[in-house]
């Protein structure tokens, strides 16, 4: 990601960690973890390859599920989703970031959990 890519962003970002679900249609194409959350997109971290120009559904742990395009890819395994939002979605988007900041929303379950190392 460049400085023009951080200066040409239209709505602020709200940084936060949680479980995401990558849908291709009804299966699950991978799993993830969110980085920020935008009215008009996200950034997330995969494992999964994830196709430039494909759209998909992010299922976000406790806050929500949106379509979106894979437009950028970042640090490797990191991707910028543009959310496909009509105004009601971002106005949606908009209420879940004030009520995270304001505390209504407790987002310190969301985070994934941390892996476990397991003895055979």
């Amino acid at each position: 990601m460049s400085v023009d890519d951080e200066d040409n962003r239209k709505s602020f970002r709200f940084s936060l960690t949680a479980s995401v679900d990558v849908m291709d249609g009804v299966k699950r194409h991978a799993f993830g973890t969110l980085l920020n959350l935008s009215r008009d997109g996200a950034a997330i971290r995969c494992l999964t390859p994830l196709d430039m120009g494909r759209a998909y559904k992010l299922h976000i742990r406790g806050i929500g599920s949106w379509k979106g395009v894979v437009v950028r890819r970042f640090d490797g395994r990191s991707y910028g989703v543009r959310f496909e939002n009509s105004d009601t979605e971002k106005r949606q988007i908009d209420r879940i970031i004030m009520e995270m900041i304001d505390g209504k929303i407790d987002i310190s379950s969301m985070s994934p959990a941390r892996p476990r190392i397991r003895a055979f």
